[in-house]
């Protein structure tokens, strides 16, 4: 027999006495404000159309708009923003006509964008697809 194998099942041995693992805690809940990750409140938070259409929708869609969709659009959506001048590749330009078909996708699942869902939360989502359609400057 090998001089480590005694050793080996010594060490085995003790195994046997150890107590049993205590099972993990419940999850906690979300923060407040979190963006809910399950399918179905992300299909409820979601769903057409959206919340009502206001002034201060539309105020928080222009500002998460130039925070979150300049950068690669452009201000004017015409897919010239800053990353494209460094070298990342051109999106495609937003037109008012095709944003009027395409938001209530944009706003469910950002089709077609990087996958922003867990940094833009739903009403954010859909406060920039208004603002969208009513109108880039």
């Amino acid at each position: 027999m090998r001089r480590g194998a005694p050793v080996l099942l010594l060490l085995l041995a003790a195994c046997d006495g150890w107590p049993a693992s205590t099972p993990p805690p419940p999850p906690a809940p979300p923060p407040a404000g979190s963006v809910a990750r399950g399918e179905g409140a992300r299909r409820a938070a979601l769903a057409p159309p959206g919340p009502a259409v206001d002034a201060a929708l539309l105020a928080r869609g222009a500002e998460r708009y130039a925070i979150s969709c300049t950068p690669c659009h452009g201000a004017r959506g015409a897919g010239d923003g800053a990353v494209v001048a460094r070298g990342f590749p051109r999106p495609p330009p937003i037109a008012r006509a095709e944003a009027s078909r395409s938001m209530a996708a944009i706003a469910t699942n950002l089709a077609g964008a990087h996958p922003f869902e867990d940094r833009i939360a739903p009403r954010d989502r859909w406060a920039i697809a208004r603002f969208v359609e009513q109108g880039l400057p």
